[in-house]
């Protein structure tokens, strides 16, 4: 099962994308193009689908800054992005849903657009000296004029595991998801901590429970707004569990429970591919003994 963000395609061409005169060329391409964004979420076209178009007149639209970026080259065929200003075209349907319901291929575009355009918005002005950035590399970066600083697309590695004992798994759910809705734990890294530790430590704090051992399963880009996460699955010892103010409410489930849980409405609101959480729970369920 391929996890949406993950295909790997996608040439991020960082040899050649600090070089105008290629982007130009790239840009000029009759087979360029891009991917329009209105806010957080994808600019519609007339038909209601996403708004992509030959780069070259994207470009000319009025954008939000850092106006048109570079995205890559999939199958020889570059990749642009921008975020339009209110009122040029209509808003589309949440981000999550867009990306759920696009190929494999154009969810790594999507989700990698996402990412760079949501950070450039929040990384205007300079950490070092407060003073305006500008874009650098198409996009890839961005550069202060005052005090010479770089900055680079800031990637937040998250924890995110399937705590299990025995025959059973532990769930939460935050307040904000939909009635019904539980999944697995999840947390960010915090400075100076491996994997591993991250992992006991969030488990500890959201559930109250003892981590025992941890073992990696796979890694997903996020762009929510932009973290990768980790996915491990995490025994544990027994014990009742005491959720944080974070958690609605965490619980034990046994096999049996969380298979009915998959068959409920709010469970098939997004495919199976969408999210790494359903590929660790998956993994807990096709196992004889864990």
């Amino acid at each position: 099962m391929t996890l949406t963000f993950t295909d790997a395609a996608l040439d991020h061409a960082g040899l050649l994308r600090s070089k105008p005169d290629w982007i130009e060329s790239q840009l000029a391409d009759r087979k360029a193009q891009a991917v329009l964004f209105a806010g957080g979420d994808l600019a519609l076209n007339d038909q209601g689908g996403p708004l992509i178009m030959r780069a070259k007149y994207a470009a000319r639209l009025p954008m939000k800054p850092p106006g048109l970026i570079f995205i890559g080259v999939l199958d020889g065929q570059p990749w642009f992005a921008g975020s339009l200003e209110p009122g040029v075209a209509e808003k589309g349907p949440d981000f999550r849903h867009s990306a759920a319901e696009a190929t494999p291929e154009l969810a790594s575009i999507l989700g990698r657009a996402r990412a760079l355009l949501m950070w450039h918005r929040e990384h205007l002005f300079c950490s070092n000296c407060g003073a305006s950035t500008d874009v650098a590399d198409a996009g890839s970066k961005r550069v202060c004029p005052s005090c010479g600083t770089e900055h680079f697309p800031r990637v937040n590695p998250s924890v995110i595991m399937l705590v299990h004992a025995g025959d059973q798994c532990v769930l939460g759910r935050q307040p904000n998801w939909p009635e019904g809705m539980y999944s697995t734990l999840a947390g960010f890294m915090e400075p100076g901590e491996t994997i591993e530790a991250a992992c006991v430590r969030e488990v500890a704090e959201e559930v109250h429970l003892k981590v025992t051992s941890v073992e990696y399963v796979a890694s997903q880009p996020w762009p929510f707004p932009s973290q990768l996460m980790i996915g491990l699955m995490a025994e544990a010892e027994p014990g009742t569990l005491v959720p944080d103010d974070d958690l609605e409410d965490a619980r034990w489930f046994t096999r049996d429970e969380v298979r009915a849980l998959f068959n409920t409405e709010v469970s098939r609101m997004m495919p199976r591919h969408f999210s790494i959480a359903r590929m660790l729970i998956e993994r807990w369920l096709s196992a004889d003994s864990v």
